[in-house]
């Protein structure tokens, strides 16, 4: 995933997208009639293009910089719902924002260890997280090639919230 905003420049460390199959982890898990997509994480496009290809609408915000972005108002009958790879290296600030927003139909691919951080455990004190636990290392994209690397050297899961997932902990197939 990459961002390119005013506020925070890419780091390396997060110029990694998401595979389709990941993708794929939460897209079945949503309907296209129902669900609008918000994707502002862009990075190459990939990920757009995946969503896309499966029916679905999707937006990547109305301003390239994310803290600058309003929550996308879908078409009638719809919800929005943000799913997204978001960079790493701000994503206790991203969920800062989502919470300002009041953006709570979410998806984001983090690190598990995200899991055990303070900032973590008081943005879960508010909200039903549900997690899709992602059953081997994830092969991320490299945004130039587009081809799968090397599976990352840490695990990572979907952390979702209002999506009224099956079960609290679902893991993938």
């Amino acid at each position: 995933m990459a961002i390119y905003t005013t506020r925070v420049q890419p780091k390396k460390s997060d110029l990694y997208e998401t595979p389709a199959d990941t993708l794929d982890m939460v897209l079945g898990r949503l309907d296209p009639t129902k669900h609008y997509i918000w994707e502002p994480f862009q990075g190459s496009g990939h990920s757009t293009r995946h969503v896309k290809s499966k029916g679905f609408q999707v937006t990547n915000g109305d301003n390239p910089d994310f803290f600058q972005q309003a929550v996308p108002v879908p078409p009638p009958d719809m919800t929005t719902v943000l799913v997204s790879n978001p960079p790493f290296s701000v994503k206790k600030d991203i969920l800062g924002r989502l919470e300002a927003l009041g953006m709570h139909d979410v998806a984001l691919l983090l690190p598990a260890p995200v899991l055990f951080t303070k900032y973590f455990s008081n943005y879960a004190s508010r909200h039903h997280v549900q997690l899709i636990v992602h059953s081997k290392r994830c092969a991320f994209l490299d945004p130039c090639t587009g081809k799968a690397g090397r599976s990352a050297s840490f695990d990572v899961a979907w952390i979702c919230v209002n999506l009224n997932l099956p079960n609290d902990i679902n893991f993938s197939t």
